[in-house]
Order: structure tokens, then sequence, then C-alpha cells
């Protein structure tokens, strides 16, 4: 009790008259905090303020992260424990909602009889340095997985090629008809590839015009009724008549309902239950209040594994493996970002999955 007494005191003092509250701290571009031994902040520089508001009288672990007690592995719990610097990565929330990354140190202060008496913390918001190792880690596993795909990619052209060769030979038009199929699909798989390369590449706002997103979401499906049909696979359409002109970015929209198809289609004809099931594709529109435009896109195909569905638009996402490279889903979600909508997926393995889009339209 007597030493807690203390401690108390020595905090009480620091908070008086112990610690500056103007001057050099207030040009440190990181939030700096004096914390007491309770983990109380007792004073704070003018970023910490502009990060965090005026939240001096707080403890530390509410401010950051809205918790009841203190964080596990709390770097400043350690520094009070053995009077060393300690170092650690958090995320945390800023007073306007975002969650951030910092790198935070803490140091003990000492009254002048060397005993410690509250801790100094530099928190430095490394948002953008985690962003971009994460972006490269991505580069790398997106060129990773395009190098397989366009080399199965090849591997189809040459046996295509092959057949076209063999028919020319042997004057043989369905082996002729074979061929091409076969060197036309892979053309195909290219020029989306293509398509979806440009789009990630491109970091420009959506050229929005004047159109009526039921014509290109038919348009879409039009270019899959061969497909879908070849596969053995009902596709149905259920365009919502309310649904107007707006201004929104056509060719972008196109671009999303193309790949929400296209990974539909992987998901049935990929089932392992395709010899077992009928399978189905449906793609819907809902005007909904507030005019934005709804768009459903569900199949019962191969569905997703829960332990998989929160990572589907954080990274360069497949269940193909080295028949597809991920990057369908990011342009999807890109589409959707520059429109400001919303895009939910709800998925069952061996049952299905249904991706939901919203987009506010102008």
């Amino acid at each position: 009790m007597a030493r807690r007494a203390s401690e108390k005191k020595d905090a009480k003092q620091l908070a008086d008259d112990g610690v500056p509250t103007t001057g050099l701290l207030d040009l440190v571009p990181s939030a700096v905090s004096i914390q007491d031994l309770d983990f109380r902040i007792r004073r704070i520089n003018e970023t910490f303020r502009r990060m965090f508001g005026e939240r001096v009288g707080e403890h530390c672990y509410t401010v950051y992260k809205g918790r009841s007690e203190v964080c596990l592995d709390c770097p400043m719990a350690k520094t009070f424990e053995d009077r060393r610097v300690h170092r650690s990565e958090e995320a945390v929330r800023t007073i306007d909602g975002k969650n951030i990354q910092v790198a935070v140190q803490t140091a003990p202060l000492t009254s002048p009889d060397g005993k410690v008496i509250a801790g100094m913390e530099v928190a430095t918001d490394i948002s953008r340095t985690v962003a971009a190792q994460q972006e490269l880690v991505l580069l790398g596993q997106a060129m990773a997985g395009m190098a397989h795909y366009i080399k199965n990619i090849l591997t189809g052209l040459e046996g295509g090629v092959f057949v076209v060769e063999e028919g020319i030979a042997t004057n043989d038009k369905k082996l002729l008809r074979e061929g091409w199929e076969m060197v036309r699909r892979n053309i195909e798989r290219v020029s989306k590839l293509s398509r979806d390369q440009l789009y990630c590449s491109r970091d420009k706002p959506p050229e929005e015009r004047v159109a009526n997103p039921n014509d290109v979401v038919r348009d879409a499906a039009l270019l899959y009724c061969d497909r879908v049909k070849a596969a053995e696979i009902e596709l149905i359409v259920d365009l919502d008549p309310r649904v107007r002109e707006a201004g929104f970015d056509p060719e972008g929209l196109h671009n999303l309902v193309t790949n929400l198809l296209s990974n539909a289609l992987d998901a049935c004809r990929f089932d392992p239950d395709a010899d077992r099931k009928r399978h189905w594709i449906s793609v819907k529109t809902f005007l909904e209040s507030g005019g934005q435009f709804h768009l459903e896109v569900a199949e019962n195909g191969q569905g997703i594994p829960k332990e998989m569905t929160s990572d589907v638009f954080s990274e360069m996402f497949t269940t193909k493996g080295s028949r597809g490279t991920g990057l369908g889903l990011l342009v999807v979600y890109r589409v959707v970002c520059a429109h400001g909508g919303q895009i939910t997926v709800m998925s069952d393995e061996g049952v299905g999955s249904v991706f939901n889009v919203l987009l506010p339209l102008s």
C-alpha cells in the first residue's frame, strides 16, 4: 500500500509539473503520450491530439482499441516491469474511425531517485509502409499465379494447333472443328487475362455515362449463353424492369458481371459433384430504396470453404489452383470500390455461392 501511494504521488507530481506540454514534443510527427503506472494518459502532443483526440485522463487501451483492460503483450507494461525500451506493431483506431497500423516504442520516465513513475509512448503511423509491403506480396502472388495460368493457356493452344494440323493433313473436318474450338477457347482466356490486367493496373476514376445497368448485365450474360449451354448448365436471368438509366461506368460494370459469371461457370464445371446434380447460374437485378442498383449472381457449384470466405476480396483469391489467377475477383472488388458500393458473399462448400453487389447510381 505504501509503495502504491508513493507511485501515485510521483505520478501526480509528473502530471502537475514534471513533463513539458509545449515545445519540441508538439513538433514530433508521431503521436506521443505520457502514461502513469495505471496506463492512464497524462500528457499528449499535437500529433496525438489530431490522431486520437483530447483523451487526457483515459486509459491508453481504451483510447487505442476500445478495450476495458490492458492489452496482451503491452509494450508499456513491459517497460514498467523491466525499465527497458520496448517496441511493437499495433492495429489501432483513430478519432475518425479509421483502423491504422502503428509502430509503437515505449520508454521509462524516472524520478530523481531512480524509480519508474511513468512511461513515454511514441506511436508512428506505418499504414502506408504496411500497405506497400502487402502490395509487393500481392504482386508476387499474382505473378506466380499468372505464370501457371499462362503456361496452361499455351499448353491448350499447342494442343489445339496440333489437332488443327492433323485435321488439315487428313482432311478431317471434325478434327478441324475440334482443334479450332481449342484454339478459340484459349485465345479468349488470353484476351480476358489481358483485360483484367489492364483494369487492375489503371489508377483512374470510373468513366461515368448515362446508361441502363440492366442492358449491361443482359449483354454480359449473352456472352456466356453458349458456354453455359455447352456445359449443360441452366442460366437464369431475371432483370428488374424498374431499373432505369443512370450515371455509372458501363465498362466497369460489364467487367464485374463477366468476372462473376466466369467464376460461377467454373464453380459449376469444377464441382466434384458435377455428375450427380443439375447445375444452374442465376443473375438477378433489383432496384433498392434510395435508387441503389442491386446485382445478385448465384450458383449451386462447388462453393467456398467457410474458413476462406473472409479472404475472397483481400488477396489474389482463387479456388481453382493453377486454372485461375485470382484477378477476376480483384477486378470485381475494384469496380465496386470505384463506385462507392458494397459487395458481400455467402457460400457453403458443396452447396454454392451468392455474390450480392450494391452500387449507388448517380
